[in-house]
């Protein structure tokens, strides 16, 4: 998925580190600002119990499917009630060799079904894309006419699933996260959904096509919340603290809007050439200059944790020396640097410098022994 700071390529660089710093490997990981849970999935599958968070709603669909729900679930109710599943299910098993495990060949099955789905003219193709919103104020190409509709029958069908409890929590949350990714992947954005592109993508002209998610069996009860993490912070406790906060004054919530409303589903009145949504109360201090430090600090002095680990650029608007001083109050501070190349949705111009010439930036990572 293209995200500001995915640290999904940063992997190897963190587990490095935790490894170097010996810390411990079973136990409790927070990731407190989870985005697409790319580092929970990670430290979920090495078998530590997972506290996961993030104010967006899309990162909760992630955190229910990919860290709370720990099976593929059976969609029972709904292979009773949709006869035209079970007609899927015997022509993938006709032409395909199945698992030994039933219940993932029931998501295949639904997963087929859902993506022979016929279009729907309904919200995202009546607004983001140029068929739909040639006759508005604003013509947006988003998506593809086909790939708008498609995405519109899909979460439609979803949701009326839902709505008749066809669906049980898990089963919801499971079929909505493959088709944020898969809305994402045939995007006409360059990297987040603060502009649409004149032309169209490559990936654009694919067809939108929802994949089989990879879940992680887990015997563990992981935690997951959707709010202010300086919130959170005063309510739970773990072993290590992973901390991977904005790090520019971008917000999440306008640049990542189309997303946030298939998740949501709930008909938004959008503004502006971009249709935007109403974000107030998704706004996030870790992104304004003159908040962030205090919002940081606070977060720190807060943790009741044995490690804190964090992710933090060059790049960042936390100044460097801040974050030492900050973290050094909680115990003994060590800092890892890697290069890195940057995450860039557009090019250097008169009206957007970047603090760093070239692509590449360093990637730190503060690791704190919290004193006893």
């Amino acid at each position: 998925m293209k995200y500001i700071g995915n640290k999904f390529r940063l992997l190897p660089f963190i587990d490095k580190a935790i490894t170097q710093g010996k810390l411990p490997t079973k136990g409790t990981f927070c990731d407190i600002f989870s985005g697409t849970t790319n580092v929970a999935q990670f430290y979920k599958k090495k078998g530590y119990k997972l506290i996961t968070c993030d104010i967006m709603y899309y990162s909760y669909v992630f955190q229910h499917a990919y860290i709370k729900n720990n099976s593929y679930p059976s969609f029972s109710t709904l292979l009773q009630r949709e006869e035209n599943i079970i007609k899927a299910r015997k022509q993938i098993q006709s032409s395909t060799l199945f698992n030994d495990d039933a219940n993932k060949d029931n998501l295949k099955a639904v997963l087929h079904y859902l993506n022979n789905l016929p279009g729907e003219e309904s919200f995202i193709y009546l607004n983001y894309a140029p068929g739909g919103s040639r006759h508005s104020e604003y013509q947006r190409q988003y998506f593809r006419d086909e790939n708008a509709k498609r995405v519109d029958a899909i979460r439609n069908r979803i949701q009326l699933w839902k709505d008749n409890n066809w669906l049980t929590e898990n089963e919801f949350f499971v079929l909505l996260a493959p088709l944020i990714d898969a809305a994402d992947f045939v995007a006409n954005i360059s990297g987040t959904y603060g502009a649409f592109l004149k032309i169209w993508r490559s990936m654009a002209l694919k067809h939108l096509t929802l994949l089989t998610p990879k879940l992680t069996e887990s015997d563990l009860k992981h935690e997951i919340y959707l709010g202010d993490a300086n919130k959170l912070i005063r309510n739970i406790k773990c072993d290590i603290l992973y901390l991977d906060p904005p790090y520019n004054s971008r917000q999440y919530a306008p640049n990542f809007h189309i997303l946030e409303t298939i998740a949501r589903w709930d008909n938004p009145k959008i503004y502006g050439k971009t249709g935007l949504r109403p974000y107030d109360g998704q706004k996030s201090d870790y992104n304004v200059k003159g908040k962030c430090e205090k919002k940081f600090a606070d977060l720190v002095k807060n943790a009741d944790c044995k490690y804190i680990l964090l992710s933090y650029n060059n790049e960042g608007i936390i100044k460097d020396k801040t974050i030492k001083d900050v973290l050094s109050e909680k115990g003994d501070l060590k800092i890892f640097t890697q290069p890195y190349r940057r995450f860039r949705t557009d090019s250097e111009s008169e009206n957007r410098h970047y603090k760093v010439a070239n692509d590449i930036v360093t990637e730190n990572l503060y690791l704190v022994k919290v004193k006893n």
